[in-house]
């Protein structure tokens, strides 16, 4: 009985723990990316106005800097991509699969 118990606790909790997982990732991922939008406009103060003209100054100046990020880039646990776009001047994201 006890068993069947704990068999029916289990099936219930693990897919809302799986589902809070999942949130969770995702949050991440958007705060990841809500970061990279403040540092490039914190990058245009510092510059007077000016942003970074392509990705790879993106990657250098933004990025990979340890003015805006001291501890490494930010990841993101999905296959997530942050992609500069300098037209528009700001961080879009794209996440691979269903995230």
């Amino acid at each position: 009985m006890v068993i069947l118990i704990l068999g029916i606790l289990a099936s219930i909790l693990v897919p809302r723990f799986t589902s809070a997982l999942d949130e969770a990732k995702t949050a991440k991922c958007d705060a990841n990316w809500a970061n990279l939008v403040r540092a490039l406009e914190l990058y245009a103060v510092d510059n007077d106005g000016d942003y970074p003209a392509n990705q790879a100054a993106f990657d250098t100046s933004i990025l990979n800097s340890t003015t805006y990020f001291p501890y490494g880039p930010p990841t993101c646990p999905w296959a997530t991509t942050y992609t500069y776009v300098p037209a528009s001047t700001t961080v879009t994201k794209h996440t691979s699969g269903d995230h």
